[in-house]
């Protein structure tokens, strides 16, 4: 078993390793930086995967420039605390993603992060959506102009808020409905802006 691992990390492992570690935007994402350079010595099929992930994660966002460097710098030399949890939220997010789409998803939004059209905050809750949610559901609400999703259920994740009517003319409160949420917005306008490249 361990020589059929190590001959699968071989066969394309290595080459995406390699390029992951000399990639600048790997190397400034605090804990996904340090998370390629543990792998190094690591050779499983779940070691495979992450890279897969983190290699997705990359040519979807594709280029940066200078003042997108610059940005991302400056986050990761922020306090201790918030340094980490913006870094944490991105790894997990990578990391538990049962597919490639919730991966582009998550590029994506992090490119609006770093031009500027979302807040560390934003890109955090945008990261527990996308992890909290199903695939399905998740591509209906980003890239679909009419949801046919029942955002009921899509509360919890974050993607869908309760909105209450007013009182009827019987004194009663009008039965809840429900929206998109802030972060899901935050999402799909990211997906118009930044998702649709070559």
């Amino acid at each position: 078993m361990n020589e059929f691992l190590g001959n699968i990390f071989t066969d394309g492992g290595e080459l995406i390793l390699d390029s992951l570690i000399d990639n600048e935007v790997v190397k400034e994402i605090p804990v996904i930086g340090s998370s390629i350079n543990i792998i190094k010595g690591l050779k499983s099929i779940r070691d495979k995967i992450y890279l897969n992930k983190v290699k997705t994660f990359i040519e979807k966002l594709g280029d940066i420039d200078d003042q997108q460097k610059q940005k991302l710098i400056k986050e990761s030399k922020k306090d201790l605390n918030s340094r980490v949890k913006f870094g944490e939220a991105l790894y997990t997010s990578i990391e538990h993603s049962d597919s490639m789409v919730k991966v582009e998803y998550l590029a994506v939004a992090f490119e609006a992060f770093l031009s500027g059209d979302i807040e560390s905050d934003d890109l955090r809750l945008i990261c527990h959506s996308i992890k909290a949610c199903f695939t399905d559901e998740l591509v209906d609400i980003v890239e679909c102009d009419q949801v046919k999703s029942d955002l009921k259920y899509l509360v919890p994740s974050g993607l869908a808020e309760t909105v209450y009517g007013g009182i009827t003319t019987h004194g009663m409160q009008s039965g809840p409905n429900y929206g998109l949420s802030p972060t899901a917005i935050n999402l799909r306008e990211a997906w118009r802006k930044y998702g649709n490249k070559g």
